[in-house]
């Protein structure tokens, strides 16, 4: 009877006590799942922040790349605007030389603005055919022309390329071929009386009665009889040359110069035919006087485009270089070099 109560006072003990550590342990539990919320949630807080400061690197690296990118963009522009540049002027240091060669610095600064554009129009025509460029007149050679004069006549030379920078002559958007010479015959020459089928319209007659009383306007030459006829016979070796009458005049375009001679039966251009003898025109006569042959000839170049002494007297009547190109070159206009 003793044992039994011990028994059931033992199981009622230990229910007593299961039923009191059952909220102990319910709460440690609970406290645990809390704590494992609290740290899980903490860290997928961290986790979130850290894939935000991640997607924030990543536009920084991609607003940075764009930086870069728009940096390495801008400085290849700068880079070829840097070498446009440097084109630009290395082109205009050749029109500045171009010029040099082609003009006296004596001349009036729109003649000589005049000269500038036309230098550039035939450089950069040249230079767009891929064909020889005008002829220039390098520093060293300024300075044995012009000697003491060189620094006034360089700020002189230079003040008129850049008042004229980039400017060319153009007819249909396209590059005119800029002729021009000393001094003509007393009017410019028509191309299309030289070369019919020439597409050139803007050169045409203009009249330069200025010309007429300039110095080295006139040339006169004299030769013996047979000293002329080997000359003749030493530039035209196969024409069978034997007397004088075998050389003769047969056109003249409006302007006068020859553009036809025979030569013993033998038809050539007249500039041929004045290159080949070393005259200043192929505006000239040829007349035999006794024993002797004398040439006359007038003007100085071949008598297209613009004549310098004449583009001179118009700068002094107050013409400016723009003026002063338009009355040689009819319907052409100006415009920038490069944006054809």
């Amino acid at each position: 009877m003793g044992k039994r109560r011990r028994k059931r006072a033992g199981f009622w003990l230990k229910g007593i006590c299961l039923i009191l550590l059952v909220p102990v342990f319910i709460t440690t539990l609970m406290q645990r799942m809390r704590l494992e919320n609290l740290i899980y949630g903490k860290e997928g807080a961290q986790e979130v922040l850290n894939t935000i400061d991640s997607v924030e690197g990543m536009e920084r690296e991609v607003r940075e790349h764009q930086e870069n990118k728009k940096d390495i963009l801008s400085g290849q522009a700068e880079t070829q605007s840097g070498d446009s540049k440097d084109e630009d002027e290395e082109t205009e240091m050749k029109v500045l030389q171009i010029v040099a060669q082609e003009i006296g610095i004596d001349k009036s600064a729109e003649t000589i603005k005049a000269q500038c554009v036309i230098a550039r129009t035939n450089l950069y025509d040249a230079m767009q055919a891929g064909t020889k460029e005008p002829e220039s007149m390098p520093p060293d050679q300024q300075q044995e022309l012009w000697g003491e004069n060189f620094d006034k006549n360089y700020q002189k030379l230079k003040s008129c390329v850049e008042a004229t920078a980039g400017e060319t002559l153009l007819y249909n958007r396209t590059y005119i071929y800029a002729a021009y010479h000393a001094i003509s015959s007393g009017r410019t020459r028509s191309m299309s009386e030289l070369y019919e089928d020439a597409d050139m319209p803007y050169l045409v007659t203009a009249e330069c009665h200025a010309d007429t009383t300039a110095e080295g306007y006139l040339s006169v030459f004299y030769y013996e009889k047979e000293e002329f006829l080997e000359k003749c016979r030493a530039a035209y070796p196969d024409a069978g040359l034997t007397e004088l009458t075998q050389i003769e005049i047969v056109s003249r375009d409006a302007a006068e110069y020859v553009t036809k001679i025979k030569v013993a039966g033998e038809t050539y251009d007249g500039e041929q035919f004045r290159h080949a003898l070393e005259l200043p025109s192929a505006c000239f006569t040829i007349t035999e006087i006794d024993d002797h042959v004398r040439i006359v000839a007038r003007g100085m170049g071949h008598g297209f485009g613009l004549s310098q002494n004449t583009a001179e007297k118009l700068a002094k009547e107050g013409y400016g270089y723009r003026e002063i190109l338009a009355y040689f070159y009819k319907g052409a206009v100006i415009g920038q070099a490069g944006n054809l």
